[in-house]
């Protein structure tokens, strides 16, 4: 069995969940301002030097892969967003949650809009019970 979690990454030394969030409809998660005390990490405890946050379609992992066409449309429809409200470094992430072989793989449409949105592309694989 393959699961998948889907999620965009958002960050920027000028970037402001907040205005994002005066300009799309579009809920984040993780959502950090400029300057927020760091919980974990080098920025334990210090003041962090960017603002970040993380579209995602659901927390955990699914195993209906229309998720990621899903995640697709949200990062769509807010390009103009991330670009007026200071996001710089914007991709996205996809972790795959297998318990033996894991195929993988995007249609042609998922690749070419991956493509059109000109966006880093992350993939990490985990063993099933790392989830």
């Amino acid at each position: 069995m393959v699961k998948i979690r889907a999620s965009c990454g958002i960050k920027g030394k000028s970037f402001s969940p907040k205005k994002f969030a005066s300009l799309s409809l579009i809920p984040l998660d993780e959502a950090h301002e400029v300057g927020a005390i760091g919980l974990v990490g080098i920025y334990r405890g210090k003041p962090i030097p960017y603002g970040s946050a993380t579209i995602q379609v659901s927390p955990k992992a699914e195993e209906e892969w229309s998720q990621f066409d899903k995640l697709l449309e949200l990062v769509e429809a807010s390009k103009e967003a991330l670009s007026h409200s200071g996001a710089e470094e914007v991709y996205l992430s996809c972790s795959l949650f297998h318990d033996g072989q894991c195929n993988f793989g995007f249609s042609m449409c998922q690749l070419k809009r991956i493509a059109a949105l000109n966006l880093d592309l992350v993939i990490s694989c985990y063993t099933q019970d790392v989830e």
